[in-house]
């Protein structure tokens, strides 16, 4: 338990003296001029206390007006900040489905520049098939074909093997006679002998661009696969913009 040394004051009537305190003057009635007297006077007799908080106060006071209109520009600026930010992200977005895109179509360009369909191949077959010759069978990829017939009439397989090779999709060049055989009928009732002739023969196809096997859609009047043709071109070009 602490011992209080200050017995003087116990049971007294006497109290402890207290330096008096200087008046402010700023509770006071004092004029106007007078305040501003007693702050400057307090302000510098105490300079070690009132010189570095106000200076701080000062400092951070200039730093804040100073920083008004930079940060109303950037308050009036910052919706179409956000804006930009957006319309930059969609753009990217964009960017990449479209290059995501166009590999796709890439990867479908040798569809429709390469291979030559079977339609354009049984078209124009049909076309070159004169009277008198009858196609047995025939077989066709995207590099060949083989076409195996029958005729009467050595001219009518002539004139087959001639529009074969003025088809546009077959190449010229290529066209060659693997078999061409004779074979004797029996006698009719009239007693006239007639003769078969077997013609087998193979080739290469052509490689179509595009433009031309457009062209060759329209000849044939393949609507559906020209449809498809030009929608393919038209979304090329839109990537290319």
């Amino acid at each position: 338990m602490p011992i209080n040394y200050n017995f003087a004051f116990k049971n007294s009537k006497l109290r402890q003296w207290q330096r008096p305190s200087q008046p402010n003057l700023l509770l006071t009635d004092a004029s106007l001029k007078n305040k501003l007297l007693y702050i400057v006077k307090s302000f510098n007799d105490n300079s070690e206390l009132f010189f570095p908080s106000t200076l701080i106060f000062f400092i951070i006071l200039c730093v804040q007006i100073i920083s008004i209109y930079p940060n109303k520009q950037l308050e009036n600026l910052a919706e179409a900040h956000n804006q930009y930010a957006n319309t930059a992200k969609k753009l990217a977005n964009l960017n990449s489905s479209k290059s995501r895109f166009k590999k796709r179509i890439n990867n479908l360009d040798s569809y429709f520049s390469e291979a030559t369909t079977s339609y354009l191949f049984a078209f124009y077959l049909q076309n070159s098939v004169p009277k008198g010759v009858k196609i047995i069978d025939y077989a066709y990829s995207d590099n060949g074909f083989e076409i195996n017939a029958t005729a009467f009439s050595i001219d009518s397989l002539n004139e087959f093997i001639t529009l074969i090779i003025e088809s546009p999709i077959i190449q010229k060049n290529s066209v060659s006679i693997s078999q061409l055989n004779r074979k004797e009928n029996p006698k009719s009732n009239n007693l006239k002998g007639d003769s078969k002739y077997d013609l087998q023969i193979y080739g290469d196809i052509n490689k179509l661009d595009i433009k031309r096997r457009e062209e060759l859609y329209k000849e044939s009047s393949a609507n559906g696969l020209l449809k498809k043709l030009q929608r393919f071109n038209f979304t090329k070009t839109l990537l290319k913009s």
